[in-house]
């Protein structure tokens, strides 16, 4: 009897391990070689569980404020040209939520996570529309150019947020392409 609640511990134990192992909770032993993703993702401290969640918490919350906020400044964009204080709230708000999802696995694993195979492009594609957004926002040209550019980057930024957020929900974007292909695929 002792044997055999000796062997259910035991995996009980190595499924705990398994499932701290994936949320980042405990360290898991990394290859020797490292690659400049590597050395990046060193200067992400390690962290609690209760320190992540208090920064989850904090930096998702002040994150979407701001970027609901930013939405005030929508109406000097649209009425007065002037694109600077809605494009500098919105990306603020932005790069404070992806932070709080960096705490919930610590900020080395997520930045890992980020640049996988499965998140690689969506990662790229977000992070180039908060640069762009900002970078079409000091550059002087038709206001109303402008205006469409912006909203069309916003609307990029928004499906590749949601799109890197369906990729840690298992079978979330097979169920999503599913969809799709049901609803605007081939009915030929």
């Amino acid at each position: 009897m002792s044997g055999a609640l000796a062997a259910v511990r035991e995996k009980a134990s190595l499924g705990l391990n398994k499932a701290k192992s994936a949320v980042g909770i405990t360290k898991t032993p990394e290859p020797e070689n490292t690659n400049a993703l590597d050395d990046m993702a060193e200067f992400c401290p390690q962290l609690t569980y209760k320190q992540r969640v208090y920064g989850f918490a904090v930096c998702f919350g002040i994150g979407y404020l701001i970027t609901i906020m930013s939405f005030n400044f929508f109406d000097e964009l649209r009425d007065n040209g002037n694109p600077v204080p809605f494009v500098i709230f919105y990306t603020l708000g932005n790069v404070i939520s992806l932070l709080a999802s960096m705490f919930l696995c610590g900020f080395k694993t997520q930045f890992k996570r980020m640049f996988d195979d499965t998140r690689k492009v969506t990662t790229i594609v977000y992070l180039s529309t908060l640069v762009a957004s900002i970078i079409i926002c000091f550059i002087p040209f038709n206001p109303d150019l402008k205006l469409l550019i912006l909203v069309l980057l916003l609307i990029a930024q928004f499906i590749a947020s949601t799109w890197y957020t369906l990729s840690y929900i298992p079978f979330a974007r097979r169920a999503v392409k599913k969809c799709f292909k049901r609803e605007f695929g081939d009915e030929a």
